[in-house]
């Protein structure tokens, strides 16, 4: 067995929980927002504002 070997079982894994799950929840925190392109919460054009 091989690095690549358990990283596709896993990741093959983490697809049937995903497809069969009931519900997805995503989180953000400090740190993931604005550098992925989310709007920040404070700035001007920020979430709080909207």
């Amino acid at each position: 067995m091989t690095l690549s070997d358990d990283l596709e079982r896993n990741l093959a894994a983490a697809a049937v929980a995903i497809r069969t799950a009931d519900a997805l929840l995503i989180g953000a925190g400090a740190g993931m927002g604005v550098d992925s392109g989310l709007a920040d919460f404070r700035g001007p054009e920020g979430f709080w504002k909207a």
